[in-house]
């Protein structure tokens, strides 16, 4: 059971390096922090992340990752984000480079390092992110793009996902559909990856995740 909670979280290891609390998207301003959990299924198994950040400036922050399975703490995950923002009207982006670092903490007793760069953009009706990041010996691309719904207080992202993943373990493709809905400071985040390619891994199937989190 170790085996497999270890293998699990090593999984997702990848997929967090790729994404920032609050789900890539908050908190936009100095003296920001927020706090968010998301839960993944794969393979009838399931790992839980508890995630927070602070933003010391918009473009400075600090965050944290801590994966849970089958009863099973991973390594704790440190990242310093660090951003270039560029405002157009209704329109703002940045770039982020964020070095990441894993403790040797529960059931992970190894360091790890990371490393993402990765661009977004957003107006009133289109949402965009590249992220391309390493993690040991892995290589991996992950794309949203699609249209956004913005209201008073709130509104809604329908994207696209497409993840790509190269090791010495194996490659896949992993693509779907993702959903994110915000009201006041409260985000949440729904998106589901089908398998569409796969070569000498240890991955099979699609996979389910869910989130929420908290901004102030």
């Amino acid at each position: 059971m170790r085996h497999l909670a270890l293998f699990l979280l090593l999984i997702s290891a990848d997929l967090a390096v790729a994404h920032q609390p609050v789900m890539d998207m908050a908190p936009r301003w100095s003296d920001g922090y927020g706090v968010q959990s998301r839960i993944e299924y794969f393979n009838s198994e399931s790992t839980t992340w508890l995630e927070g950040v602070y933003t010391f400036d918009k473009s400075v922050r600090v965050t944290f990752k801590l994966p849970h399975s089958n009863g099973d703490f991973g390594g704790l995950i440190l990242g310093l984000p660090l951003k270039k923002y560029k405002n157009d009207g209704a329109k703002t982006s940045n770039w982020s480079i964020t070095p990441s670092l894993q403790l040797p903490s529960g059931n992970d007793a190894d360091w790890d390092t990371g490393l993402s760069l990765s661009y977004s953009s957003e107006s009133p009706r289109v949402y965009q992110l590249y992220d391309l990041y390493r993690w040991e010996d892995r290589v991996g691309l992950d794309i949203n793009v699609g249209l956004a719904f913005p209201g008073k207080g709130s509104g809604m992202f329908a994207l696209w996902d497409i993840s790509a993943l190269t090791s010495d373990k194996g490659d896949r493709i992993q693509t779907g559909p993702v959903f994110v809905y915000f009201k006041n400071n409260m985000m949440m985040r729904a998106e589901y990856k089908a398998l569409v390619y796969e070569h000498n891994s240890d991955w099979s199937g699609g996979q389910f995740s869910v989130g929420v989190g908290f901004v102030y």
